[in-house]
């Protein structure tokens, strides 16, 4: 069976549209860690620092952020702005700091079993992809 471009592709975008639904929790926390953030900045943050790779609607991020608020991860608070209304920010508490410690620890860090398992995959993957490609060329 033959899949067709198409398939492909709608293949590839919904596994990218999991691993960014997985990610979100991470990013926003650490985020938020960094320095306290209201929702559409935190949607800027995401988008410029993957370089429009990743993009993320406000009302995913409003949803995420009540979530983790419901959950004790994050705080939010108003603070007036210079022009216009207040806005919420939101800040991890320290149950959010945790969470995100322990994650580090056991996906991130080096000496994760995660992590080393991650590299190992995706270096056999690059070594594999590049011969693959050298070979075409010959």
């Amino acid at each position: 069976m033959t899949t067709k471009k198409s398939d492909t592709q709608f293949i590839v975008e919904r596994m990218y549209a999991e691993w960014k639904r997985g990610m979100l929790t991470y990013w926003v926390l650490g985020w938020l860690l960094m320095q306290p953030m209201y929702g559409l900045e935190i949607q800027k943050k995401i988008d410029s620092s993957t370089q429009g790779k990743m993009t993320v609607r406000p009302s995913t991020i409003y949803q995420l952020l009540r979530r983790l608020e419901q959950r004790g991860l994050v705080a939010c608070y108003w603070q007036q702005t210079p022009i216009g209304p207040p806005r919420a920010y939101y800040e991890t508490t320290p149950a959010g700091r945790l969470v995100l410690k322990i994650y580090i620890d056991e996906v991130f860090s080096p000496g994760s079993p995660i992590a080393s398992a991650m590299g190992e995959i995706t270096a056999k993957l690059f070594q594999y992809f590049t011969q693959s490609e050298q070979e075409d060329l010959s």
